[in-house]
C-alpha cells in the first residue's frame, strides 16, 4: 500500500466520522471496515467487530456537534499505515490530534485500527478527547 492510497482509504473511513447522516455513515462503515475489524482505543480494550466503529462514531458527534476530522499526515509500508487525525470544532479551530494506525486485508478493507489519544509534548500532561 502506497501512502497516496493509505490516505485515500483513511480519508474515506473518516468520511463516516465526519457526516452527520446515520446512513451514510453506516454505507461507508460497510464499504470501508471489515465486518470483523479488530479496534483499539485508549477508551477500549481490543474488540471486534464494525459496530463498536459505528458507535464511536455517533458519540463523536454528541461530544462534538459540527466538528469533523481531518488528516495531518501519513506513512505506509505494505498493508499497515500510520495516520494523524485532526479533530476540528464547529468554530474552525483545532481542538487535538493523536493516530491511528489502520490494517487493511487483502479484500481492500480496514482490518484493524489501533487508535493513540491526543500526544503530548510533556508526558506529565495528557490530553484526554
Amino acid at each position: 500500500m502506497t501512502n497516496q492510497e493509505a490516505w485515500k482509504l483513511y480519508e474515506k473511513y473518516l468520511s463516516a466520522w465526519n457526516t452527520a447522516s446515520i446512513e451514510e455513515r453506516l454505507k461507508i462503515a460497510n464499504e470501508v471496515l471489515s465486518e470483523n475489524i479488530e479496534y483499539h482505543t485508549a477508551r477500549h480494550d481490543l474488540t471486534t467487530g464494525r459496530s463498536l466503529v459505528i458507535e464511536d462514531m455517533a458519540t463523536f458527534h454528541e461530544r462534538f456537534p459540527g466538528g469533523h476530522f481531518e488528516i495531518g499526515d501519513v506513512s505506509s509500508h505494505h498493508n499497515v499505515a500510520l495516520l494523524t487525525w485532526v479533530i476540528i470544532q464547529a468554530d474552525g479551530k483545532e481542538f487535538a490530534r493523536g493516530g491511528d494506525q489502520i490494517t487493511v486485508g487483502s479484500n481492500g478493507q480496514i482490518s484493524k485500527i489501533t487508535t493513540f489519544a491526543p500526544s503530548a509534548k510533556n508526558p506529565n500532561q495528557f490530553p484526554r478527547v
